[in-house]
Parts: C-alpha cells; structure tokens; sequence
C-alpha cells in the first residue's frame, strides 16, 4: 500500500509546469511525434530513478547536496513565474491565487503531503475526464516544424535531470520497494495524465490564448494545472524547509499579480504570449541542459566551460528556434566531444 501512495506522489510531484504544460506547447510548434517523444524520454528517464542502487543515490546526495537543493529553490521559483504568466494570458488573476492558495495549503499539512497526493490525483483524474468529454469551440492546429534537432536535447534532459529532483529522493527512500513505486508512478500514473492532457489538448492550448477563462473545459484545464504546480511546488518548499508562514504565498501573489496585470496593459496579447514563453523555455533550459552538464562533469571547470558553450546554442536553436535549430545539433556533438575527450583523460590517468 505504501508503494502505492508513494506512486502516487511521484505523478502528482512531477506534473507541473514541464511535466504537464510543456508538450503543450511542443505540440504547438512540432505536431504530435514531439509529444510521444516528450512522454517516452519523460516518463522513461523518471522511472529509471528507481532502479539506481541505495548506496550510489546517497553518493550522489553526497557529492551534490547542495545542488538538489538549488533544484528545489528553481522548480519553486518557476512555478511561481508561470502561475503568474498563465494568469496573465488569460487576463484573469484566478489562477495565481488558486495556485498561491494550494502551495499554503499543501505546505501547511506538510506532514502529510505524501498522502495528499492520493487525493490531488484523484481530483486530476476528475478534472481530466471532464475535459476530455468537454468539447472546445475552437479546435487545435497540430504544428508541422521539423522535430529532428530536438530529440537529443530532449532526451538529455529527461534522462539526467531527474537526479537532481529532491522529491524523488525523498520518494526513494520512503517505498518499500522504490523500482515498483517508479513503475507504476511515472509507467502507469504519470503516463495516464500525460494521455488525458493529449486527449484534451484543446483545452490546455486555451490556456495560451487571451480569450479568458469563459469556456468550462478551459477553466477545469487551469485548475488542473495551478492545483497540480501548487502541489509540486509546495513538495520542494518542503524539501527546503520552508513552511507556509514563511513563504507568505496568497499575500505576495496578490501584490505580484496587481503590479504584473497593470505592466501587461502595455504589451499586446501575443508579445505577452513571446515575452512569457522565452522565460519559460529560459527555465527549461537551466534544468533540461544545464543540470544534466552537472551531473555528467561534476561541478568542475569543465562542466562550466561546457555549459558556456551550451548557452548560446541553446539559445539560437530552443529559445529562437526555427531556422536555427541545427544549434540543437551543434550543442549535442560538442557536448559529446567533451565528454568522449574527458573519458579518454580519466583512463588515460588510471592506466598511468
């Protein structure tokens, strides 16, 4: 039974604002090949935690504690930048204080937050089914970019990103048998929610537009969302102890969304949408690649100058895309140039 739970809090805990937003918005841009891609490598690399030994993970927390923890600090930061920026796309502040008021919540029955997970999926499920069954007047383009250049970025990472999750850890230690806790979180749970967002994707692309909240699938949509990213970010709050008289979340939204709504009034609707979403994919970025460098180089000179080199790449070919997107490329062979180059100096020092 505690599998179970456990289960249950790694679907809820790795849901938010990448795990359940960002195929959306690859869809958008690729079409539906960028969505399995992002599902397969994403549910893949996550349940692959499960299978590492007890004695390398404590290694890893051991080499990288202070890490994890700045982990912890980006995913909470960033979940508070996208409540803020799903809020004012659809020019309602609703979903902030719905956000702000579940991250309260869930930090203030911080001891049992790995049980109210059972419950926050169940609600996901709920809301899922309603927007499945819940037509939206206006259908989704499916986007025809190429895909290619992506695929090895995205693979990076899902694969290695995860290490650096403390409420997988804290997941790990807490299953009776943490390889069937994985499976059945990220193969069968985490999986199901990625199917419904697909099956509902009309819904969750309203969520990109200016056209507010009046449509019910819609809605449910950005509840589903601002209660999952609550909840999410309320399991990293905790893994920096920090609790909910501290964190002062629904007062500090409401000034944010006030000084955030009035700025937003000078900006048209779709230069809101660009401005947001190339701080979104900025996050990304810092998590899907940059995290990853860490982990293969250790917080050396090395992994520095690999991700000096990385950023500009990444920022022509993920954040501008389109025409530059063999930067992807060029950022993946010279990530392995450095790692082959490193691998042959590490045996070249033991064999001497």
């Amino acid at each position: 039974m505690r599998d179970l739970t456990v289960a249950a809090f790694l679907a809820c805990a790795w849901f938010w604002c990448i795990g359940g937003f960002f195929p959306v918005l690859l869809y958008l841009e690729f079409g539906s090949v960028s969505f399995l891609a992002f599902a397969v490598f994403n549910v893949l690399g996550a349940t692959l935690f499960g299978f590492w030994r007890e004695a390398e993970r404590l290694a890893f927390l051991n080499r990288f504690g202070a890490w994890t923890r700045g982990f912890s600090a980006l995913v909470a930061g960033y979940q508070a930048v996208f409540a803020v920026w799903l809020s004012l796309m659809v020019q309602d502040a609703r979903p902030v204080f719905c956000f702000a008021i579940v991250t309260a919540l869930c930090l203030f029955f911080r001891a049992r937050l790995v049980a109210m997970s059972v419950a926050v999926l169940a609600l996901s499920a709920g809301l899922l089914t309603y927007i499945v069954l819940t037509p939206v007047p206006v259908p989704v383009t499916e986007g025809a970019a190429p895909f290619l250049h992506q695929i090895a970025p995205l693979a990076l990472g899902f694969l290695l990103a995860p290490w650096f999750d403390l409420t997988f850890h804290r997941a790990f230690a807490q299953a009776d048998h943490p390889r069937r806790a994985f499976v059945i979180g990220f193969g069968v749970l985490f999986a199901g929610l990625l199917l419904g967002v697909y099956l509902g994707l009309d819904a969750f692309v309203g969520l990109t537009l200016s056209g507010g909240l009046a449509q019910p699938a819609v809605m449910a949509a950005a509840v589903l969302v601002m209660v999952q990213t609550g909840f999410t970010t309320a399991a990293h709050l905790v893994e920096l102890d920090i609790d909910w008289r501290q964190a002062r979340l629904p007062a500090l939204a409401v000034g944010v969304v006030m000084a955030l709504h009035v700025a937003s009034l000078m900006l048209s609707p779709e230069a809101l949408r660009l401005v947001g979403e190339l701080i979104y994919r900025s996050f990304v970025f810092v998590i899907g690649a940059l995290f990853p460098v860490l982990l293969i180089f250790g917080p050396t000179r090395r992994a520095a100058l690999v991700a000096a080199v990385l950023t500009p790449c990444y920022t022509l070919g993920f954040l501008i895309g389109g025409s530059f997107a063999p930067f992807l490329s060029v950022a993946m062979l010279t990530l392995a140039a450095f790692y082959v180059r490193a691998s042959a100096n590490r045996l070249a020092g033991e064999t001497s």
